[in-house]
C-alpha cells in the first residue's frame, strides 16, 4: 500500500513541476522510413515512371503520398489513370519553386468557401474548354494547310488551251 502511495505521489509530483509535461512549440511527427527506388515492386515502379527520376530524392512524407496514390490507381479507370500518369509527369517536371508555389494555391483553394470554389472550378472548366477548342481550329487548320500544300498546281491557262 504504501509503495502505491509513494508512486502516486511521484507521479503527481512530475506532473505538477512539469517534469514530465507536454512538449511547447509545434511537435513535429516523423514519417517512418519509406522505400527506395528499387525496393518498390515492378507495379509501384510501373505506376510511378515519372517520378522515377527523382524518387530517391523525395523525403519520406511525399514517398508515402506517392505510394498511397498508386494504391489507389489500380481502382481507376483507364481514362482516369492515363490521367493521373499525364499530372504526374506535369508535376515532375515542376521546378521545386513551382510545386511550392502550386502547393499553396492548393491550401489556399481549400480554405475558400465552398460557393467560391465551385465558381473558380466553372470558370476553370470554362477556359480549359476554350483552349481545348483553340487547340482543336489550330490542328484543322494545319490540316486544311497540308492538303491545300499537297494539291498540285492548276496549270496556266495558256497550257489548258491547247
Amino acid at each position: 500500500m504504501a509503495k502505491k502511495t509513494a508512486g502516486a505521489l511521484i507521479l503527481a509530483w512530475c506532473l505538477g513541476t512539469g517534469a514530465i509535461a507536454a512538449p511547447t512549440g509545434s511537435a513535429i511527427i516523423a514519417t517512418p522510413p519509406q522505400p527506395s527506388w528499387a525496393s518498390l515492386s515492378a507495379d509501384q515502379r510501373s505506376i510511378l515512371a515519372p517520378l522515377g527520376t527523382e524518387w530517391n530524392q523525395l523525403d519520406n512524407t511525399q514517398r508515402k503520398k506517392w505510394l498511397s496514390i498508386a494504391e489507389r490507381y489500380k481502382q481507376l479507370s483507364p481514362t482516369e489513370q492515363s490521367r493521373m500518369q499525364a499530372k504526374m509527369r506535369d508535376w515532375a517536371l515542376l521546378t521545386p519553386a513551382q510545386r511550392l508555389a502550386a502547393r499553396e494555391r492548393f491550401k489556399e483553394f481549400n480554405q475558400l468557401p465552398a460557393e467560391e470554389k465551385e465558381t473558380l472550378k466553372q470558370k476553370w472548366l470554362e477556359r480549359r474548354q476554350q483552349k481545348d477548342e483553340e487547340k482543336r481550329r489550330a490542328i484543322e487548320e494545319a490540316q486544311a494547310e497540308a492538303t491545300k500544300a499537297e494539291q498540285p498546281a492548276s496549270a496556266p491557262a495558256s497550257e489548258q488551251t491547247r
